[in-house]
Parts: C-alpha cells; structure tokens; sequence
C-alpha cells in the first residue's frame, strides 16, 4: 500500500510518522499552499495541489493531515466525491479494543487508547496519549487532542475539538463544532458551537457561522 498525504504541515508530518510506523509508504504530499509546491517535507516531497488527484492515481490511498476540522471535512469531502479511497493511519502502539468501531481517514496517535464499545468516525483525529474510555462515540471530522482523558459513554459530535488534556466526565455530549479549550475539566453537556474552558468548564462564548 502507498499513501498520499494531504497536508504538508505539521500535522502531515505526524500522521507520515505513524504510517511509517505502521508500514506504509508516503510517496508524497499535497498542499493548498502553492509556495510550499516542489519542497521536500521528511524526504518526501510535495507534489502540488488537489489537481494532482485529477490526474488518476489510481493506486495509491490518501490520508488528509489538517488539524482545522472544517477545512480537514472539505478535503476529506472532496477526495471521497472523487473517487479516492481514504486510508487510516493508526500507530501500532495504540492500545485499541477488537469491539472498537473505525471508520476511514482516521488518526489514531500512538499511547492513546480506545476502549470496548467505542465508535470513531469518519476523518477523525486521535491525537498523542488520548483516552477514550468505553462506548464513547467520536463522531466525523472531530479532533481529540494530546493528554485528553474522556470517561465513559461520552458523545462527541461532528466537528468538535477536544483540547489538550481535557477531562470529560461519562455520559456527556459535546456539541457539534463546539472547542473545549485546553485542561478543561467538562461536568455537564456541551451545546453546539459552544467554546468553554476552566475547572468546571464554562461557556466563553458561541463561535459565529464563518468560525464553525
């Protein structure tokens, strides 16, 4: 299998670790940003943009490596419309129960670990370290940041950001698009499009339609 990663960041130079990790060859890179066409990112070099995809490619699979997740769900949409097969890049030193649900274009980081009866969905990120503890749904184009700790039968919908060593007591809802900032300890449901931080976790402020 060969990998085309899209995102040459440093996100993209993550997810290309772990699918070293993981056997995968990365044959290159796609970006939107035209000054980073014909650089070399790891070894591996940038091959341009999306019309790249055009030219067929037929066999090779993609993984889409941005950290933004509307802008990861409009790549993820549109390689998908075109046909492409999305791959998934989980480190072999997760820890991932065989009563666990993936979909594709999934990061899984290594140290994080997924328990019984959890469902990850479509071009979902994982990061470092993260817990997802029993039954716990992570619904497409979410983000579960480095350290985060999430107890059981937690539901994360479409769009959500999890920040960096949050703490997510069970049976919560975080909503749709929503960003829990980093520490935040969650004690109650999340509305959509909420940004909350501190210990207990407090709305700030709703993003706006352009943020979400």
């Amino acid at each position: 299998m060969k990998a085309m990663i899209y995102g040459s960041g440093e996100h993209g130079r993550i997810v290309m670790d772990i699918l070293q990790h993981a056997g995968i060859e990365t044959i290159g890179f796609l970006d939107d940003n035209i000054k980073s066409h014909g650089t070399i990112v790891n070894e591996v070099p940038v091959l341009g943009g999306f019309e790249i995809v055009k030219k067929g490619m037929h066999d090779v699979q993609f993984i889409v490596a941005l950290g933004d997740n509307a802008i990861r769900a409009q790549k993820y949409s549109e390689l998908e419309k075109a046909g492409k097969i999305l791959l998934n890049a989980i480190h072999p030193g997760a820890i991932i129960s065989k009563h666990v649900t993936i979909g594709k274009g999934v990061v899984i980081a290594p140290n994080s670990v997924i328990n019984t009866g959890a469902v990850i969905g479509n071009n979902v990120i994982i990061n470092t370290g993260a817990i997802i503890e029993h039954d716990n749904i992570i619904e497409d184009n979410s983000h579960v940041a480095p350290g985060v700790c999430m107890a059981g039968g937690v539901r994360v919908k479409n769009g959500a950001t999890v920040g960096i060593g949050a703490i997510v007591l069970d049976d919560l809802t975080i909503g749709r698009n929503a960003t829990i900032g980093a520490g935040a300890v969650v004690t109650k449901d999340v509305p959509d499009n909420a940004v909350i931080v501190g210990i207990p976790a407090k709305v700030i402020k709703y993003k706006n339609k352009r943020e979400s």
